[in-house]
């Protein structure tokens, strides 16, 4: 069976090296979420300590969110990204919508905090691939948008069931 972790995240940026708010982790397979999730509420003081910056206009796209918006996390950057690795084992496949900003962001993190990020570039895999797919299944979301952890299950549910009608044949 494959290993699959599903990441998302939650920022005051939109490139490598902004502040990362929070940090949302689902583990699943072709057959749906397996119940093991991860999340971690970042320091915001801590991460600018570590280089990262703050992108004016993200910082007012999240006041204009009102109640939800993420609030400023307890967690150590450096801590939050070593129980991620921890947690995350010998994971097969990482997943994000899309890689090229959830994971490049995180890699510029790990950099930050002088620790590897746990994945390898031939096992990132892009929800957007999959959602574009003729026949890709379209869940209604369960949670909160923009929580990083609710994020992560809804993006994990939806590949997990699109995968499953490919290998049934359901694609085509």
């Amino acid at each position: 069976m494959t290993d699959r972790i599903m990441l998302d995240i939650e920022t005051l940026g939109i490139e490598p090296g902004c502040v990362i708010l929070s940090i949302g982790a689902s583990r699943f397979d072709h057959d749906g979420l397996t119940g093991e999730d991860w999340y971690a509420e970042i320091d915001i003081a801590d991460c600018r300590g570590h280089g990262l910056t703050v992108d004016n206009e993200t910082y007012e796209w999240w006041r204009e969110q009102g109640e939800w918006a993420p609030v400023d996390g307890e967690t150590p950057l450096r801590e939050a990204l070593a129980q991620l690795t921890d947690w995350a084992g010998d994971a097969d496949e990482w997943w994000a919508n899309s890689p090229k900003f959830d994971m490049a962001i995180l890699e510029a993190a790990y950099d930050a905090v002088g620790l590897d990020a746990p994945w390898a570039y031939y096992a990132l895999r892009d929800v957007r691939t999959v959602r574009a797919l003729p026949g890709a299944v379209k869940l209604e979301m369960e949670g909160r948008e923009h929580h990083a952890l609710d994020d992560a299950r809804h993006q994990a549910r939806e590949v997990a069931a699109t995968l499953q009608s490919v290998a049934l044949g359901g694609v085509r």
